[in-house]
């Protein structure tokens, strides 16, 4: 399994800050049979390591994302970046980025 991208679950509108937040994860492609899984981000994971993932998936191409697309799994994008570091680092993020 490779990880390919982030998505939230349970994606939701938050009244008080504007912004669409859910839960964070981590979807994978099996690289042999092509099954796509999702998979909750873990509070001892590294976050570095689950950005990096997310900056790679900024390049992504469209076949995969097209696919992704079809089981209504939408990869977070660089206009989801700020909430990514919120998730990940929490709201003063800018100290670990």
């Amino acid at each position: 399994m490779k990880p390919i991208g982030l998505s939230f679950k349970n994606q939701k509108f938050n009244l008080y800050t504007n912004k669409i937040s859910g839960e964070l994860m981590v979807i994978h492609l099996c690289l042999t049979c092509g099954r796509i899984s999702a998979n909750r981000i873990a509070g001892d994971d590294n976050p570095y390591a689950v950005l990096s993932v997310f900056e790679e998936s900024i390049k992504i191409n469209t076949e995969i994302k097209n696919g992704l697309a079809n089981l209504n799994i939408q990869l977070l994008s660089k206009v989801d970046k700020q909430e990514v570091f919120i998730c990940l680092f929490g709201n003063d993020y800018h100290k670990y980025v």
